[in-house]
């Protein structure tokens, strides 16, 4: 199964490219906007600065851009992907919105970031790493890239510890979310794939310690939602 969703990782760009049309409606509508709450937890987290140059990756349709623009210290947002479906979905959002001059969408790869060292503030993920090819990798490239005191968010989706909320979770999981994003997608396994990656994923304590080995420092995790996602935190001292 690793190996399966190793191979698949590799090209998962291409599986958002092909659900990009309906992506935003079954993010918002199978999550019942919890999604949206999710997005705003990060806004209290912000890196204690005055000017906060971000930088998004895995970054979509731009979601994550356009909630961390709502803080008037985030003067500029960079949102990098591989999924161009993706990135011209979001290119309209932030115009729809006026933002271009806040907001720049663009082509690129989250394990190995096309810019120099100590460029950002801020860098964050949601939903995202998960799916890259090696996300030690682009963990060690996050903390080059960012500045000292810089700060790296990630939200990704976690297994709850609860007994009832996980058998729940995961039949919402394993069945319904597949059964409904694969017939509204019109995609025949794009919502097996993601399934199958959220229970792959390192996540708790495991997810804090790559963190760590790739040098970040005041380590924290906030559950969301009974554990059903977590908010991961790390500074760069």
């Amino acid at each position: 199964m690793t190996n399966e969703l190793d191979a698949r990782k590799k090209e998962s760009y291409k599986i958002f490219d092909d659900i990009a049309g309906t992506y935003d409606l079954l993010n918002h509508s199978l999550s019942m906007g919890i999604d949206v709450y999710w997005r705003n937890k990060m806004l209290k987290h912000l890196p204690n600065k005055e000017s906060i140059n971000a930088l998004d990756l895995a970054t979509g349709t731009g979601d994550v851009a356009l909630t961390l623009v709502k803080d008037k210290r985030v003067k500029k947002i960079t949102g990098l992907d591989l999924s161009k479906g993706m990135i011209d979905v979001g290119i309209k959002k932030v115009k729809k919105k006026g933002l271009e001059k806040k907001i720049f969408l663009m082509l690129g790869d989250g394990v190995s970031i096309p810019t120099g060292d100590a460029a950002f503030d801020l860098t964050t993920i949601s939903f995202g790493i998960r799916n890259f090819s090696d996300p030690q990798k682009s963990l060690h490239d996050i903390h080059r890239v960012l500045k000292r005191d810089g700060r790296l968010m990630i939200m990704e989706f976690s297994i709850p510890t609860n007994f009832i909320v996980r058998n729940v979770y995961f039949f919402y999981f394993r069945h319904l979310l597949p059964f409904i994003g694969n017939i509204v997608s019109k995609h025949k396994d794009a919502y097996t794939y993601l399934n199958k990656s959220v229970e792959d994923f390192p996540y708790g304590d495991k997810f804090l310690g790559m963190m760590r080995t790739a040098g970040f420092q005041d380590l924290k995790m906030i559950p969301l939602t009974f554990g059903i996602a977590t908010l991961y935190i790390g500074d760069k001292k």
